[in-house]
């Protein structure tokens, strides 16, 4: 059901604005503008708050392009009309209600952008993935672009994921096979220097969409460094190169990604917390910053690393 709403949201509604954009030819310049302004809202919401590896991380800039076309055609047809009609029966209720809309997008848009800022210190790190084109599907201080961000300890926590050519995550919508998952076995490096608190490695991968409940974080290490335990958690099952005691270097390797613990597909699950009784699922939440970027859904991050 998830997937149908998500389909819908990055696919359908975008294009019937846009589409209603491209048709418009209201009688009045106010009600064109009001029903451009309510399209724009609810396209840079969605822009910002999809899960765009799913469609494409080119459709989102697709469909800004389409709507600024839909924008040129229409004004070019409505530039002579009058700036307001009135007098007619009923005549402000296109106003209200449009004007009520843009409210209600803008409102939405709003609260995503609130996830883009942070008001506690951050914690600085490298980020931990060697080579390849990476994606935020979850980040940022707001439940609306993260869902972990209701959770004190994972406030800040980052799913990420790999993007292929096309800009998907994997060959297919939702394969079984976790080898079509860019990202799984990918090389997971030390986001710091510091010395290894937990490792555990035996786990097995799990075939979507089946999860454990039971052990959330699946083959994973936690690293003290900066003041801070850093959780990296879904490993793949012997790919762990560490034991708790270790010391690790910021770069140097220490496992792969796989698809153990509570989670429906291949991806990477980092956080940072300060505090806590002897488990990362506790404590506060920090915010991370890879290279002065604090990272959100839709940022993506290119070949960070050698």
């Amino acid at each position: 059901m998830q997937y149908i709403l998500q389909f819908t949201t990055l696919l359908l509604l975008p294009l019937y604005f846009i589409a209603s954009v491209w048709k418009a030819g209201e009688r009045d310049i106010l009600s064109w503008s009001l029903k451009c302004l309510v399209a724009g809202a609810f396209l840079a919401y969605v822009a910002a708050t999809g899960r765009w590896d799913l469609l494409s991380y080119y459709a989102r800039c697709a469909f800004g392009l389409l709507y600024l076309a839909a924008l040129l055609r229409s004004g070019l047809r409505v530039r002579s009309r009058p700036l307001v009609i009135t007098g007619e029966r009923g005549w402000w209720y296109s106003y209200a209600l449009h004007a009520v809309l843009l409210v209600i997008f803008g409102g939405f848009f709003s609260w995503a952008a609130r996830g883009w800022f942070y008001s506690e210190a951050p914690v600085s790190l490298q980020f931990p993935l060697a080579s390849g084109w990476y994606y935020v599907g979850h980040g940022g201080n707001s439940p609306v672009i993260n869902y972990h961000n209701v959770y004190d300890s994972q406030r800040y926590a980052l799913d990420v994921v790999e993007l292929n050519s096309l800009g998907t995550r994997a060959g297919s919508f939702y394969p079984k096979e976790l080898s079509r998952y860019e990202i799984f076995g990918d090389a997971i490096v030390s986001p710091c220097d510091g010395r290894v608190e937990a490792a555990v490695n035996d786990l097995p991968d799990h075939i979507p969409p089946a999860t454990d409940r039971e052990r959330v974080a699946g083959n994973h290490i936690v690293i003290a460094c900066n003041g801070v335990k850093v959780l990296i958690a879904h490993m793949q099952r012997g790919s762990v190169q560490v034991t708790a005691g270790d010391a690790v270097k910021a770069g140097q390797l220490v496992g792969r990604v796989g698809n153990s613990g509570n989670t429906t597909e291949p991806h990477l699950h980092l956080h940072a917390v300060r505090g806590g009784s002897g488990t990362v699922l506790k404590g506060k939440g920090v915010p991370m910053v890879f290279d002065g970027v604090f990272p959100v859904r839709n940022t993506t991050f290119k070949h960070r690393n050698p």
